[in-house]
């Protein structure tokens, strides 16, 4: 190329570099103005109700609401009246280190008992985010858990991530499914529940901030999780790595830790495994408990 031709790549060049810098300093300013204008006043949840919070996360969650016209533009929001809880989000620090063990997607027939069995022999309180099941047995392990001593919270009717995620709409009519028959079967009415795949997953990444939002503003609170079993693909989980997998996260760090694991369909090795995680941490210098309206949530970032 000749010198000429350098120059005039070279003035390209820095023009395109120039129209870019550009357009990011306008897409940033527009954002940053966006957010400036979601911390003014004028919201439609008022955040001096929750000064007890001890989370950032709800915080930015009820932001969520600060754009929206004082009238409000959500419908779902006049429908579901069953779907309201009393709760003052006042959370209190436990003494000594505390492990909430939590089982999602049961009850099953075969897993459950296991699981409330062992339980049972350790006098350890866990807590059970169910899913929608009409069968005798499994409506009379729905008994089992709360006549045990145990939390007994909302995991979701169907399961079926592409529906209850398709809205807010949709979330909630799963949600009074679920709630309506916990209540119908137990007497119990939930305030706890888990979102199917966490709060943030790639299934509800439109209406996430939205969705949550609104539980909260209903009065439930969620809990996701800072341990994992690794137990969700079910039976290729073997009880050593499940179990190694729960006694390693719970003995990084200082917090109370909330425990995720299965006791739906083909989860029988995370059975076999709970005798041993138990004993773990006891070892470990844990006590455990059922999840209620006084622990902190782990809440996934937002």
């Amino acid at each position: 190329m000749t010198v000429k031709q350098w120059k005039q790549v070279i003035t390209i060049s820095v023009i395109v570099i120039i129209v870019v810098l550009l357009a990011l300093t306008i897409f940033f300013g527009i954002r940053y103005s966006h957010y400036a204008n979601l911390s003014e006043e004028g919201s439609i949840i008022d955040l001096s109700e929750y000064d007890d919070i001890d989370t950032r996360e709800a915080t930015r969650i009820f932001k969520y609401f600060n754009s929206v016209d004082a009238e409000g533009t959500f419908d779902y929001q006049s429908k579901y009246s069953s779907l309201y809880v009393d709760n003052d989000f006042n959370f209190v620090d436990k003494e000594g280190k505390v492990c909430y063990l939590t089982f999602d997607d049961g009850p099953n027939k075969n897993v459950t008992p296991q699981v409330l069995d062992t339980l049972k022999k350790y006098d350890v309180k866990a807590t059970f985010f169910v899913v929608y099941r009409d069968g005798s047995a499994e409506r009379a392990l729905y008994k089992r858990i709360v006549e045990e001593g145990h939390t007994l919270a909302v995991h979701t009717a169907s399961h079926n991530y592409t529906k209850i995620y398709s809205s807010v709409d949709a979330y909630l009519d799963d949600f009074e499914r679920i709630t309506k028959q916990i209540e119908s079967t137990t007497g119990i009415k939930p305030t706890l529940f888990r979102f199917p795949g966490g709060s943030i997953n790639s299934y509800n990444m439109e209406i996430y901030r939205e969705l949550v939002a609104e539980m909260i503003r209903r009065g439930y609170v969620y809990y996701d999780w800072n341990v994992s079993s690794g137990d969700a693909s079910s039976s290729r989980v073997s009880v050593s790595t499940i179990t190694k997998n729960v006694l390693n996260g719970c003995s990084k760090g200082s917090d109370d830790k909330i425990v995720l694991m299965h006791d739906g369909s083909g989860h029988g090795n995370t059975a076999d495994a709970l005798p041993g995680i138990i004993e773990g941490l006891k070892k470990q210098g844990y006590t455990f408990s059922g999840l209620d309206n006084t622990v902190a949530p782990a809440m996934f970032g937002f």
